[in-house]
């Protein structure tokens, strides 16, 4: 048993860890307008619930809007931004470039951080869950060829936009759909510069 799980390791490994390192992050403006299959976003959403779990609490909760179906969010952005404390909140174009944001790409997913009440465990432990599925959902997007971005701006964590959802608290959003070019190469911080080894 121990021999097939090594193999199987091997084999594997190399895969995770090259979609670890193409995972980018994409403008909205460099995506196609393609729609992502309903079987695709399904395994990017299950791939999410396998994220780490204090007490399996699985504090997460998404909604997704493609389609036609995005139009209800763009007019919820733009509303939530109206609302904001943003400078140009009250702007008639501002908050029509909100509801031109979201049409831009096919797919938006909602991170509801839903904490079970009372709570067992610290706040930041159910936040670092849902952290974790959100990085599952950006990793399996990159599995499937797909392109992402995780964003936060005043619309997507509005408690509007929570309210409307049914969601007690928002982190965010994460839109997916398909690169219309081949996203740039990348690098890192040599781990020599952020990694201690304490060894014998």
């Amino acid at each position: 048993m121990r021999a097939i799980v090594q193999g199987v390791t091997a084999q594997t490994a190399p895969i995770v860890l090259d979609t670890i390192r193409q995972r980018r992050t994409i403008d909205l403006l460099k995506l196609k307008p393609d729609p992502v299959p309903q079987d695709v976003l399904e395994a990017i959403l299950t791939a999410a619930t396998w994220a780490p779990t204090h007490g399996k609490h699985q504090p997460w909760r998404f909604t997704v809007f493609t389609g036609e179906g995005r139009r209800q969010l763009a007019d919820l952005f733009a509303r939530a931004y109206a609302a904001s404390s943003a400078k140009d909140a009250g702007s008639p174009d501002a908050q029509e470039n909100q509801r031109m944001r979201v049409m831009r790409a096919p797919v938006w997913i909602s991170l509801e951080l839903h904490v079970p009440q009372p709570p067992r465990f610290p706040q930041w432990e159910e936040e670092h869950a849902l952290a974790a599925a959100a990085q599952n959902m950006l990793l399996a997007a990159t599995a499937f060829g797909l392109a992402s971005k995780w964003v936060s701006g005043v619309a997507m964590i509005s408690p509007l936009t929570a309210h409307e959802l049914g969601a007690p608290e928002l982190r965010g959003f994460i839109f997916l759909g398909y690169a219309a070019e081949q996203p740039k190469d990348s690098t890192r911080t040599p781990l020599e510069e952020k990694v201690v080894w304490v060894r014998d």
